[in-house]
């Protein structure tokens, strides 16, 4: 997924193209690739800061590194599904961060974007961390929903199956 913006490819592309970050490419997240969803949410926050003349810069590199925490999340439907999904909201940004630490120069603004992604576990400090965390849950919700429209269908074709 490249977009056809020099400002933000200019940022995006030494963060996108490092041997770590492309392994985003093969976890699931929501309904698509961690890959795939970050560099939305980097679009998408970047589009709207640079727009209310903000650090639009940090808001990319903060947005893109959001969800670094390079691990597949395993939800298991049923009594632990919301200890374990509070306890990866917790703990992701923290992971992410660690991550993106080893292998990127961040600021104190990108920092703060990384660990204030989900809240309210955890707190933004800037207008471009509240944009990312904003843009962050938006797209997640229509992710989630695409998933359950999937996983309706699919059930509602096995049970025509059956029936039969």
């Amino acid at each position: 997924m490249i977009y056809l913006d020099n400002r933000f490819m200019e940022i995006a592309r030494p963060i996108i193209e490092h041997e770590k970050y492309q392994q985003m490419r093969y976890l699931k997240h929501h309904d698509e690739i961690v890959y795939e969803h970050s560099v939305k949410v980097a679009f998408y926050s970047y589009q709207m800061a640079y727009k209310h003349n903000l650090d639009w810069e940090a808001t990319i590199r903060g947005a893109l590194l959001h969800d670094f925490f390079l691990y597949k999340f395993k939800k298991c439907f049923g009594p632990r599904i919301i200890t374990d999904s509070i306890k990866h909201a917790i703990i992701h940004p923290i992971i992410a961060f660690e991550n993106a630490s080893k292998y990127f120069d961040l600021n104190k603004k990108e920092e703060n974007i990384i660990k204030g992604h989900m809240f309210p576990f955890g707190i933004p400090k800037s207008k471009e961390a509240w944009i990312v965390s904003y843009v962050d849950k938006y797209i997640a919700t229509f992710e989630y929903a695409s998933n359950l429209k999937k996983m309706t269908y699919n059930k509602k074709k096995k049970a025509a199956y059956v029936v039969e």
